[in-house]
This record gives C-alpha cells, structure tokens and sequence, in this order.
C-alpha cells in the first residue's frame, strides 16, 4: 500500500475506551476497582452509564480519585434528555445501573413543555458534574432524538472548544518580549535540528539510488537484439525522478523509510519536523512516485533474468554473461516468430472450416422454415375462426391478481441430502451434540385455531442434532389507534384499515395470512393519549372475538395502566383464549394472577440480561404460574441498533437451557422486533441515490432483524411490513426442510 507523502508519518494514534456503569450491582463498593482494571489494561478514557443521580456520581468519583484513576484517565460523564414522562419511568424501572431521581420525574411531571424540560434538566445535571474533579468532559447521549443534542450544547455553553496548553494556537501572541525571545530561540534551534536531519537524508537518498542503479546495472541485458531493454529509460536524471522499476522503487523505498525513521527517532524529531523531512530534497517524488511502466514484454517463453548477485559479491565474467543473454534473447525471438507463423496458417483453415459450417446451417434452416409454413398457417387460420364470445369468459378468469401477490417470496431451494451422507467420511461426533435439555411447548389461542411455539430440543435450525419441536410463527403487529409515525412505505399496505383495528386484524389474517394477531395498546398510554381503560378495553374485545387466529394483547408498558387494561379486557372476551402482554417485575402479580385464572399464556419481559429474565420466570414459579404458559420476551434491538446484544443474550439463554439444563430458562421466546426497525430512522429516510429505495430498505431491514431472532432462538416473531414477512416465512420454510 503506498502511503500519501502528505500525511502524517507516525505510528497509529488510537484511543482505546471503556465503559463503566457506576450504579450496576451488585455492590457499588466494587465499580471503582471493575474501572481500575480496565484502566490498567490499556483504556485511554472511559464513558460513563447515564447520570441522573449526581450525589451518588460524586460518591462514585471519590472512590475513582481514592484509586489515582483520575490521574490516568479521561472520564466523560454519561448525559441523557429524557423526553418524556414515560421514558424517565422506564429508565428508573427497566434499565440496569440507572438511578432516576424522584425529581427528575416531578420536573417532567411539571413542565408544560416536557421536551423543554427534559433539555433543561440534561443541562443542570452537565454543569454540576463538571465541578465534580476527575471528571474531563461529557458525551451526549440523545435516544432517537439526535436534533436536541445542539441545543444541548449551546445552553450548557460546550459550543466553543476549550484550548488546552498543548495545541499550538495560531492567533495567540506572547505574552512579552522575553517569551517572544524565548520562542524565536526554540524556533532556530527546532531549524538547526532540522537542517542537520536534511542533511543526514540527502546522504541516505544518495545511498538508496545508489543501491537500485547497482540491481539495475546487475539484470541489464543491453541495448540490442530483440526485446531488449532500453537503456535509456534507466536512466537517473538529475532532479531525482527515477525510470526504475517496480522492484528497484521498492528497494529504495525501503531504504529511505527505515534511514528517515531512524533520523526521527536519532534526533527527537517531532511529527511536523518529520514531514518536512520527508518532503526535503526530492525524497517526496521517490515515496510518492507512481511504477514506471515497464520496458515493452518480453515473449511468454522468455527466460528469467539472472538473479541479483549478493551484496558485496564479485560479478564474474560481465561481458561473457552479456553475450550469452543476448544470444538467447535472439533465439527466443525467432522461435516467436516460428509460433507466430504456424498459428496464423491454423487459424486460416479454421475460419474455412467455420465459414461451411456456416453455410451449412443456413441452407438447414431454409429448409425448416419451408416444412413449418403449412402449419403456421393452420393455426392462423385456427384462431381467425375462434368464437369472439370466448374473450368475456376468459378475461373472468383471468382477474387482475390481488394486492397480496406483492408480499409473495421466492421459495428457497432445498437440500435434498441429508448431512449424514454428506459428511459421510467425518466422524459423527465431530459436527454433532447431544443436548441434555428441552424447550417446553407453549398454546396460544384455542384449542381447535391455536398454534403451538417451542418444544425444541436442538439449537435453532440444527435438526441434524435434533427436533424443533413446532417451526417459529410470526404475529402481525396491529395497533388500536391509527399510528401517525409509520412512514408511508409501511402505512400504504394498510391505509384503508388503519382507523379500524378490526379490519386491519381481518386483513392480516385474511389477505397476508398472519398466524397470530398482537393487538398493541398504544392509546392507553398515559404519555401519550391516555384512553381510559375501559374504552380501549371494548375495541381490543370486539377484535379478539371476530378473529379466528390467537390474539396477543400487549400493553403499552405502564404497569398500573397495563393491569387496568387487561383485567378489563378478560372481563368481556369470555372463552377466548389470549395472552397477556408485557409481565415485568412491576405488575406480574397481578396481571399473572389473572392470567392464572383464565388459564392464559403470558409474556415475561425483561431487560436485556439472563439472569433477570430468569428471575422473573422464578418470581411467577412462586406465584403458581406454570412456565408452560410463558414466553419471554428479552428485549429486542433492530438491526444496526443493539441486535448483537439481543443476540448474544438470546443465545446464552438457549444454551443454558439445552446444555445446562436450567428449567427457569426452557421457555419459547417471543421477539416484538416490528416496533423497534419500523422507528429505525434508516426506515424513515427518503429513497435516494446511496441509501437506494426506502421501501426496500425498511423491508430488509425488519426481515434481516427477523432472520437474526430466529438463529438465536426466536420462536414467534412480531412483525409489521407483509413482504418482510413474506421473505422471513420464506426463510423458516427452506430451513425447516
């Protein structure tokens, strides 16, 4: 790789960084020391988890400055505007190592203008831990709400970079006529420092051309007999622009990088003074010069040119070994000629050949055109005599296909031998495992329209190694108000249901052949439209009885709104089987003990972290809930937006519960990943050159976040775009043989 002239010649100056989550558990005592090691192993600074409870930050920075830590690194502070009401409650209940304070919920509580307020309140919390010592700046961490960040920075006065002692300023003068000295006398001995590394460099320039003209004059053949190299494009003028060849320019290459890099290091250059080096006395037009091309090819037979003798090796009988090449440049030359003369007489009589069998064919196909005139004709005439009456009947049948042939996908092609004979000559126990334990098998709906997720006994999709129990299903996602944030590439598939969530349920089922309906609560959140419980409980009851396939009934995330809503809901749907949505540690009580009642599946949700999953699963066990009516819902990321981290977590999940056997773990996973891609803003970005259609994009995005979900572990997906979910029920049905 040629590096530009102009840049900077150093080594790599990266900085290495970690996080630290100062209120994580399970003791704050120890998160000081956990940085400690962090900082001993090499991070250059370090970000914080969001701050919202200064007083406890302080405490943590105390045990940080006890350590020396302060000293060694750049600790940026963790800020967040919390946007609404709601977003500041979840955080405080649903986020590890988060400490929301009361106030911050009472200020938002407050305000009229929540946004206003929330900016206000990330603001306080930057100027406050900028008093607090070791503390060497802050990062900005807007959620989804990336346009606020400058008005941060403005208020909290951040818009003008600080300057520190070390940058150089170039409008600053010195303060007197001393430092002006002083500086002028750095200024020449910097100079003098440089000129005598100038004149060290032309020495090793000198050297390196030197040592490429002696290869060059060791493998020149001389300036005649045929493909002889010209002697003239070797030539080294005087400016420095050497007609080498590659391996020559590489030669001095090497040698001008290893003598500067040694001058560098000889005379305590700085990064400046070294480029200057660099740049001196023609060193630039040999670093940055372009291959010469080389001298006009020899003939594929040619032989190789002798070897370079060694360094400070005798070159024996010069003139004899001229002459032996040149005799043997001559002779290769009339052998290409010899080839070149047969190969023109064989390819004379092949084009002779091809023109016959040219005209051969032609007369072939004259014949055949002949012999299919009659033919043609009669079926001319064939179709001239039709009833015109048929036309109306066929135009019937042939009925523009519905809007669904859209969301259609390609099948994808199978594998018809198995892997046994494939890996016929491998040892069986070297590709496959024997798991010990199994997913249990969980009903959704009822019993005569229901669908069964889980019961695997194999890691997704290994079905060499075992069964999958039941293939994964997939939800449409319906909402029970109209949704005014779907970007219109979503939207336009269900503009003329969206005010109805009924009709938007029936469309899914009937036209894009959903397996289950979610019905999500929106509208009864209190940060948002705050529908009373008891309204929106009669609309979720008239979808859930007019539709034939299971219906999950998901919250909007409020635990007290969420239990009101769906005890209300029980209450009208009679027989109907349905599965309650969101159980957190804030409400599974009640909303399992209801559950329990009605003999329901539930969703156990947690953040994202095994063992708080598998805690919950525990607290509902002590209840009385079976775990064979549970799903747990881990917390999902989009694609591009924590679905690594969704992933590994699954994955720990589902090997706990196959190779360890942890009963609290061997349950089906539901994965509500619609909601997340479709607020992805690469969702909402219109179509353009670079980023190319937004549909598409959106598209491929919930299907590629789907397919993700489903090697991890996934078993009942919640999804929002038909044709995405067209390609992942393509995707389960080609893996599922």
């Amino acid at each position: 790789m040629r590096r530009n002239s102009s840049a900077a010649r150093h080594e790599p100056k990266l900085f290495l960084g970690a996080a630290a989550n100062h209120f994580a558990g399970p003791s704050e005592q120890f998160r000081a020391a956990r940085l400690a090691k962090k900082v001993a192993n090499g991070a250059d600074f370090v970000q914080t988890q969001i701050i919202y409870n200064v007083e406890r930050f302080a405490r943590f920075m105390q045990a940080v400055r006890d350590l020396g830590l302060h000293k060694k690194v750049h600790i940026l502070a963790g800020v967040t505007p919390p946007k609404s009401v709601g977003m500041a409650r979840y955080m405080k209940s649903s986020v590890p190592g988060m400490d929301v304070t009361d106030e911050v919920i009472k200020r938002m509580q407050g305000a009229k203008d929540k946004e206003d307020e929330g900016i206000n309140i990330c603001v306080d919390i930057i100027r406050q831990v900028r008093e607090i010592e070791g503390v060497a700046g802050v990062h900005i961490m807007a959620i989804e709400w990336e346009s606020a960040v400058p008005e941060i920075v403005s208020r909290a006065g951040l818009a003008t970079r600080p300057v520190f002692a070390d940058e150089p300023v170039a409008l600053a003068a010195p303060g007197s006529v001393i430092e002006l000295r002083s500086a002028m006398a750095e200024d020449k001995e910097g100079d003098t420092v440089l000129a005598a590394a100038k004149a060290e460099a032309e020495k090793i320039i000198a050297a390196a051309r030197a040592e490429a003209a002696q290869y060059r004059a060791s493998v020149t053949t001389g300036t005649s007999g045929a493909g002889a190299v010209d002697q003239a494009r070797i030539e080294i003028d005087e400016a420095g622009e050497d007609a080498m060849n590659e391996k020559e320019r590489q030669m001095a290459l090497e040698s001008v990088r290893l003598g500067l890099d040694a001058l560098k290091k000889a005379y305590g250059l700085s990064d400046e003074q070294f480029d200057a080096l660099v740049k001196f006395a023609g060193a630039e037009a040999i670093l940055k010069r372009e291959p010469v091309l080389a001298a006009p090819a020899l003939p594929a037979t040619a032989p190789v040119a002798p070897a370079a003798p060694a360094a400070g090796a005798p070159v024996k009988d010069e003139s004899a070994a001229k002459k032996a090449a040149e005799a043997a440049a001559v002779e290769e030359a009339k052998k290409a000629e010899a080839a070149k003369k047969a190969a023109g007489e064989q390819a004379a009589a092949e084009a002779k050949k091809a023109e016959a069998a040219k005209k051969a064919a032609e007369v072939a196909a004259a014949e055949a055109a002949k012999k299919a005139e009659p033919a043609k004709k009669a079926v001319e005439t064939k179709a001239a005599e039709a009833p015109k009456k048929a036309a109306a009947p066929e135009a019937k049948k042939a009925a523009p296909a519905p809007a669904t042939a859209a969301a259609g996908a390609a099948e994808l092609a199978l594998e018809k031998t198995p892997l046994s004979e494939r890996a016929a000559k491998v040892p069986e126990a070297s590709y496959k495992q024997a798991y010990t334990g199994a997913i249990r098998q969980t009903v959704l709906g009822d019993e005569a329209s229901g669908i069964k997720v889980g019961g695997a006994t194999t890691l997704p999709f290994h079905l060499f190694e075992g069964t999958m129990g039941n293939s994964p299903k997939i939800a449409f996602d319906v909402l029970d108000v109209k949704p005014d944030e779907w970007p219109d590439s979503l939207a336009r598939h269900y503009q003329d249901v969206l005010d109805n969530p009924l009709a938007w349920a029936q469309k899914c089922v009937k036209e894009y052949g959903a397996d289950a309906i979610c019905l999500s609560m929106v509208s009864t959140d209190p940060n948002g439209l705050n529908r009373p419980a008891g309204e929106a409980a009669k609309a979720a009851a008239e979808v859930v009885k007019n539709i034939e396939v299971p219906v999950i009934v998901w919250g909007c995330g409020n635990g007290e709104k969420d239990t009101e809503t769906l005890r209300e809901i029980t209450s009208l749907i009679g027989d109907k089987k349905v599965c309650l949505a969101p159980l957190s540690d804030s409400n599974y009580r009640a909303i399992g003990a209801t559950a329990m009642a009605f003999q329901y599946p539930m969703v156990a949700a947690s953040p994202i972290d095994v063992n708080l999953a598998k805690q919950l699963n525990i607290l509902l066990e002590n209840l009385g809930v079976s775990l064979d009516s549970v799903l747990i819902d881990p917390s999902i990321g989009a694609l591009g937006y924590g679905i690594e981290y969704s992933y590994s977590v699954m994955e720990r999940i589902r090997l706990a519960a196959l190779t360890q056997k942890d009963e609290k773990l061997q349950v089906p996973f539901i994965c509500n990943l619609g909601r997340e891609v479709w607020k992805a803003k690469e969702c909402r970005l219109p179509s353009d050159e670079m980023l190319g259609d937004q549909e598409t994009r959106g598209i491929l995005m919930e299907a590629v976040t789907a397919s993700c979900m489903l090697m991890a572990g996934g078993e009942l997906m919640i999804m929002r775009h038909p044709r995405a979910v067209a390609l992942t029920k393509s995707l389960i049905a080609g893996l599922m043989g």
